[in-house]
């Protein structure tokens, strides 16, 4: 499943790209850019009513809380829980990540993280961000058990 979020959800976005998600994700769409990306088959999630019911099959996410949201989101399309996925965009520009060779992470990330994590560093193509499983992913990891994912 793919989506495409409105700007009064970003926290939504990145939640949903932390989960392993396509989930397309920008300050404002005009409608051409909106129909364009639903025609992708991207599902569009949003908390304006207006939007809400001129698109086909949009979600209506009228919550105020990301675990809120997520459950709404849940309860509409049945989230997976398929945990391999999660970790695997970048929560920033929504890429896929990729595994870095040895050499490469050794250079770009600092000398603790490459010693405690070499075989669990990933790149961002995109935007050229390194990532690793550190404290916050362990503190996001707490957060989706308690809300039920």
């Amino acid at each position: 499943m793919r989506f495409v979020v409105d700007s009064m959800l970003g926290t939504l976005a990145r939640y949903l790209r932390i989960m392993g998600y396509d989930t397309a994700y920008q300050s404002s769409y005009t409608d051409k850019q909106l129909y364009e990306l639903m025609r992708q088959g991207r599902v569009l999630l949003t908390r304006n009513h207006k939007k809400a019911e001129k698109y086909k099959d949009a979600i209506m996410v009228d919550c105020d809380l990301v675990r809120d949201q997520l459950k709404v989101l849940n309860k509409a399309v049945a989230l997976t829980r398929n945990r391999e996925d999660w970790f695997s965009r970048c929560i920033l520009c929504n890429s896929p990540l990729r595994k870095v060779k040895e050499e490469e992470a050794r250079a770009n990330v600092p000398d603790f993280v490459f010693l405690k994590h070499k075989e669990r560093i990933f790149f961002c193509p995109s935007c050229e961000r390194f990532y690793w499983p550190g404290t916050h992913r362990e503190r996001t990891l707490e957060r989706l058990k308690e809300w039920g994912f």
